[in-house]
Formats: structure tokens, C-alpha cells, sequence
């Protein structure tokens, strides 16, 4: 063997033991156990790259702990799998020890330069975090929920009966995709709305894929590149958005958190970076769960008929007119929740057997986890939601495949209100405070879609696409491909003018 190779070999043994025992000896033997590591400090970076979404739940399934140690460079993280365990970090007895660590997460992709994020470090540390406050006082309930649902129903209203001709084919994802990007935005955003732009939008779409890359690479001007440009179109047309005035005519949370930013110390162009976390909000899952609830209900004949049934017991028929030979059917969609069970109940698993969110926080001092486990100040607490989504404990032998009669039974409904159980939308304070929003115009979206067109498949059959590509950041794993569809109008006897409306005589949940 040459020298150098010689050489080369022996350091590296020598370098792999000293971080094996540098590894092994500062975990404490009362931390939660270490998993067989190949490759210390840097297994979990090679776990996440190969495996990305199923990294977590592959070594819960290969070791069938409750908890673990995770280690990376100078960071440790414990994964909880175990409900027991998940109810002791989420109660209220521990809710100053594990403390939700979202903001550098959202100041990273944001683009936000040093200053800025001091600024609002200091500003969340003394008043709590702006963004999520917001959320919830606007979006959460009440009057100021039912205005913005409205308006992006009037949205899809008027633009889905452009959008889906008879005989496009598409693919289904990309259908749902652009409705619910202009809807959801332009309900929030307002008349002056920068995804309105399609340049805007694409640079948008440019934008999403490189949120891994701005994560993990050390490199990422170069790995993400088309990424960051496109960020760059984003925050410019908000720079703009924001010097004409546009918030001024938008949803009134928009103006406030603008405001609120520049309050904590934000210049207004750093400000207005702010809404790429606004936007990922509103846009990183739901087109992606509405692709699958699609899918799942379009290969479904049963269910899909169902379905139709159930929303066509609602419609209303306004009196026609001897001046027109429409017939006009109305649907007021804020009955869906409470008058289509079978709908709201697909909903749910899809949510249930797709989500893969990941619950964060960080560790505020030394602790020790139900009288167990230590868990050291400064780490990271990681919850898998689909650890507790697929755990047959929870939801019986059939929790890893989907079952749309699910949440019709009374036992799996009790299951909604325990974030021990349930969980796609996170936990306790940084629970998605924008999920009825959310969920209102996904069910208003694909009721319109069910009644007016018959969907199908452009290769014969419904085949579900992998996940094996889905990014670990976001709640809901998107589709390593696209289903091709073609939509056909459903025939009426007679010539049919629908109206969709989110009105006022109903509850909103």
C-alpha cells in the first residue's frame, strides 16, 4: 500500500474514533438511548438526505423506541414518538420548559438580513411572537374567519368555471394548485394581491423547492440558486405592494403585522420579507392536501358517490325566470361541515394518514421527561406526527392504510380533540391558527369540483404517486409526481347556472 494512502486510512480511523468516543462520552447514560451510529455527529444529515420525510418514522419502525437521541454537531435532538410522553411535554405544568422554536426557521428562508433578525429576537423574546398573534386574532374565529373565507370563495366561485374546461386535461395537483394560490392570496392580500402577477407566482413556485437546500446545504447560493431569484422577484413586487399602498385595501391582518414589524425595528424593506412566511403559511399544504383528498375521493366510487349525494341534498334551486332558460342551483358551502359527513370525514384521514408535520421545541433547562429521561438544556424536541397517526395503539390494526369510513364512527371522532391522537395541524400554542381558513376553502374547492365535472384519469386508473421525495419541513408531503386528469362537464337536463356562496346563516368552525 503507497504511504499516503497508508496514511490517509489511519487518520481517518483515528479521527472516526475520537468522534465515536467524543460521541459516546458527552451522552449521559439518563438521556434518552443513542441509536447505532455509522457515521457520528453526521448520521442524521445523511438520514434526512437520503430519506427526507420517512427518516424519523423508518427509525421508529426499524427500533420501536419511544423516545431517542439524535446527535449533529453541537446540537442534540430527542424525537418522542410515545403519546404517554408527547402529553407530558404539551402540558401546561411544562409549557415554560419546552418553549415552540419556529422563528429562526421562518427568519432563514425569509432572506432576513443580521440586524433584522436581532430585532426580532428581542421584540418575540419581550412580546411573544407577532406573526402567530395575529393569526389567531383574524383568522381563528369569528366575523373577521367568515370575511376572509368569503372572499376567496367569491374567488373560486368566479374563476374555477373559467378555469376547468370540458376536455382539459391536466395535471390534478397543478389544477388545484393555481385556484388555491390565487384564492387563498387574494382573500388575504387583497385588489392589489402580487400573485395576481403570474411572474410573481412562478417566482413563487421557483422559490419553494430550495427551502430544503437554504436548511441543510452549506452552500446554498449555489445549490439553490434559481431558488433564491426567485425569492428575489417575491420580495421585490412586496417591496412595491407595500410603497403603493396595496395592504391598505388588503385583509386587515396584513397591515397590522406590517406595522407590527417595523415597531419591533424592521426597515420596510425587511419587512415586507416578512410574507414569505406569510405565504408559506397559506401556501406550503393546501393545494397538497387537497391533491390527495382528490385523488382519494376520485378513485373512490363509492365514496365519490357519497359525496355527491350529500352535497346535492343541500343545493337550493332559486325560482327560475321566464326571461332565462338557466336553472339556477345554489350552494351555501358553510353547511358542508356540519351536512356532508362523509365528505369532512375524508377530509380528516386524509389529513390523519398523510400529515407529516413535525411538532419543534427547545429545551429550556435541564429536565427530566416523566421521571425518565433527562433531557439536556439548549436541545431540540422533535414529535413526528406520523409516529402518532399510524400508531395501531391509537387507531387500530388498520392505522397505515387509509379508510375513508374512519372518522364516520363515533370512537375515531373523540380522537379530533386530542393532540396526543391527532395533530396535522401541530400542537398547543403553535397549533395552525389558520386551519379553519384553510379547511373551509379546501372543502368549498373540491365541492365544486365534485358537482360540476367528472374527473378521470388520463392513464385509465387512479395509481397513487409516491412521497419518497417530500420535504421534511412541510405538514403535508407533496407527490414525487403529478396524476393527469381530463375533466368532463357533467350533463344536466337542462342547462345549469350554479352559485356558490359562503353565507351568513351557518356556523363556521
Amino acid at each position: 500500500m503507497h504511504p499516503v494512502v497508508f496514511i490517509c486510512l489511519e487518520v481517518a480511523v483515528i479521527a472516526y474514533l475520537a468522534l465515536q468516543f467524543l460521541l459516546h462520552g458527552t451522552q449521559s447514560k439518563r438521556e434518552p438511548c443513542l441509536l447505532e451510529t455509522k457515521v457520528p455527529f453526521l448520521d442524521s444529515a445523511i438520514g434526512i438526505l437520503r430519506h427526507r420525510v420517512n427518516y424519523l418514522v423508518n427509525l421508529r419502525n426499524t427500533y420501536g423506541v419511544s423516545i431517542h437521541t439524535l446527535r449533529m454537531p453541537f446540537q442534540r435532538l430527542y424525537v418522542v414518538h410515545a403519546p404517554e410522553l408527547i402529553q407530558f411535554i404539551q402540558s401546561k405544568a411544562n409549557a415554560t420548559t419546552f418553549v415552540p422554536n419556529l422563528l429562526d426557521f421562518g427568519m432563514l428562508f425569509s432572506g432576513l438580513n443580521v440586524d433584522s433578525q436581532r430585532c426580532l429576537r428581542r421584540a418575540f423574546g419581550l412580546q411573544g411572537n407577532a406573526f402567530t398573534m395575529s393569526v389567531h386574532k383574524y383568522l381563528l374565529s369569528g366575523p373577521s374567519l367568515k370575511a376572509a373565507t368569503r372572499a376567496a370563495v367569491d374567488r373560486l366561485s368566479a374563476s374555477v368555471p373559467n378555469n376547468f374546461q370540458h376536455n382539459r386535461q391536466e395535471g390534478l395537483l397543478e389544477l388545484v394548485r393555481r385556484e388555491l394560490t390565487l384564492a387563498l392570496t387574494g382573500a388575504v392580500y387583497g385588489p392589489e394581491n402580487p400573485y395576481d402577477d403570474p411572474e410573481i407566482e412562478a417566482g413563487w413556485r421557483d422559490f419553494v423547492p430550495g427551502i430544503s437546500h437554504l436548511l441543510y446545504s452549506p452552500f446554498p447560493s449555489l445549490t439553490a440558486h434559481k431558488a433564491l431569484r426567485g425569492r428575489s422577484r417575491v420580495i421585490d413586487a412586496f417591496r412595491k405592494y407595500f410603497e403603493t399602498g396595496g395592504h391598505l385595501q388588503a385583509f386587515p391582518m396584513v397591515p397590522e403585522m406590517y406595522e407590527m414589524n417595523k415597531s419591533h425595528g424592521l426597515t420596510s424593506d425587511e419587512a415586507a420579507k416578512m410574507e414569505m412566511a406569510t405565504s408559506l403559511a397559506m401556501l406550503s399544504s393546501g393545494a397538497v392536501t387537497s391533491f390527495w383528498l382528490m385523488f382519494h375521493i376520485l378513485s373512490d366510487a363509492t365514496a365519490l358517490q357519497n359525496i355527491r349525494k350529500e352535497l346535492l341534498s343541500i343545493i337550493k334551486d332559486e325560482p327560475e325566470s321566464a326571461e332565462t332558460t338557466l336553472r339556477t342551483k345554489m350552494l351555501n358551502l358553510n353547511s358542508i361541515k356540519e351536512r356532508c359527513p362523509t365528505l369532512v370525514a375524508m377530509m380528516n384521514e386524509t389529513l390523519r394518514y398523510h400529515s407529516t408535520v413535525i411538532n419543534i421545541k427547545q429545551v429550556q433547562h435541564d429536565t427530566t421527561l416523566a421521571d425518565e429521561y433527562l433531557l439536556k438544556k439548549n436541545a431540540i424536541v422533535m414529535i413526528p406526527g406520523q409516529s402518532i397517526h399510524h400508531n395501531t395503539d391509537i387507531w387500530g390494526p388498520g392505522a397505515k392504510t387509509f379508510d375513508h369510513h374512519r372518522f364516520l364512527s363515533t370512537e375515531s371522532k373523540k380522537n379530533l380533540s386530542s393532540t396526543s391522537a391527532f395533530r396535522p395541524f401541530g400542537a398547543g400554542v403553535t397549533m395552525c391558527p389558520g386551519r379553519h381558513f384553510s379547511t373551509n376553502v379546501i372543502l368549498s374547492l373540491v365541492a365544486m369540483i365534485v358537482l360540476q365535472y367528472d374527473v378521470m384519469p388520463q392513464a385509465g386508473e387512479w395509481v397513487a404517486p409516491t412521497k419518497r421525495n417530500a420535504d421534511l419541513w412541510n405538514a403535508m408531503p407533496k407527490p414525487d409526481w403529478d396524476v393527469g386528469v381530463w375533466l368532463a362537464k357533467i350533463n344536466e337536463e337542462k342547462e345549469v347556472q350554479w352559485k356558490f356562496l359562503w353565507g351568513d346563516d351557518a356556523a363556521i368552525m
